[in-house]
């Protein structure tokens, strides 16, 4: 420690060299929109420094640097993560960070919003059952079986087999059709010695080509894994 005045000051050339220029980059790359540099310098750095035992909040170890300005780098980072369907990559960012906002994220419930694949107008959670013969609003999960209140079409069925989906839905971004995984990989993984498909089972003229997409996907994996089970087995 050095003697200023009555002051004690750290002989530290973090604080004099490293943590300015830190900061300058920081705020450089955020001016041109970088936020992954942002972050990734965040997180090599170890810039947030999580609450203590004590219960003092979180705080940035560079000084003139807001925890908020860098809860907004990550909230559009993870954001970008997102629309890139770079789910597990983001669950991770989100599990390991030191601000409890953001690792609170993991904490919140899941939000899936529905269109129509005929009209393509947004569904909500309110829709007009099939079963109601006065067409009566009523609450009807993800699952049920639905009629569009716009086109007065059925939605929730799968492409392939027309039963309601309950468990794993795939769909198409480019048509919007669906269904169950098997009923996706039967059709255009080929099954029992049928040659591959690539348009669409419903007919709408949509060069699908789920597979393909099925593959592409860093979060799909361990679905591709089983894929030479279920697209061969009939074959051999």
């Amino acid at each position: 420690l050095s003697q200023v005045g009555s002051i004690a000051m750290p002989i530290n050339p973090m604080t004099f060299v490293l943590l300015p220029t830190l900061q300058r980059i920081l705020l450089e790359r955020a001016d041109a929109g970088d936020v992954q540099t942002c972050v990734a310098l965040c997180e090599v750095m170890g810039v947030v420094i999580p609450p203590s035992a004590s219960g003092q909040p979180p705080k940035t170890l560079v000084p003139g640097l807001g925890l908020e300005l860098v809860r907004e780098w990550y909230l559009s980072y993870i954001d970008i993560l997102q629309q890139m369907c770079l789910f597990s990559h983001a669950a991770a960012l989100i599990s390991n960070s030191a601000d409890p906002v953001v690792a609170a994220l993991n904490q919140q419930s899941t939000t899936i919003h529905e269109s129509c694949p005929d009209c393509g107008k947004p569904l909500d959670s309110t829709a007009v059952s099939n079963d109601d013969k006065e067409d009566k609003e009523v609450k009807v999960g993800l699952s049920a079986q639905r009629v569009c209140k716009r086109c007065r079409k059925r939605v929730g069925l799968c492409f392939l087999c027309h039963q309601v989906v309950k468990g794993m839905f795939v769909w198409c971004p480019g048509c919007g059709h669906g269904g169950h995984l098997n009923c996706a990989l039967e059709w255009f993984g080929g099954a029992e010695g049928l040659p591959p498909q690539e348009m669409c089972p419903t007919g709408c003229g949509h060069k699908c080509n789920l597979l393909q997409r099925i593959q592409s996907f860093p979060r799909t994996k361990s679905m591709c894994r089983q894929v030479p089970v279920e697209t061969h087995a009939g074959g051999e």
